[in-house]
């Protein structure tokens, strides 16, 4: 994480194939995902991930904004 490079830390998962960009906001985008229910439970799992490093994560005002 370099915040001078990229504003965001960049995570990745291996099932189902996203990437998330995780901002100091908050907020997270998702991509890779092939379905909506893909793009729901790769959000979820990294929710969980931010939880288990200490953070205070929820899983709140989830949102498809483009689907290619």
């Amino acid at each position: 994480y370099n915040p001078k490079r990229f504003a965001a830390v960049i995570m990745r998962i291996r099932e189902p194939r996203t990437t998330a960009l995780i901002f100091s906001s908050g907020k997270m985008v998702c991509t890779g995902a092939k379905s909506e229910e893909q793009s729901r439970l790769a959000a979820r799992k990294y929710a969980r991930v931010v939880q288990k490093l200490g953070f205070p994560a929820k899983f709140l005002d989830f949102k498809i904004q483009n689907m290619v």
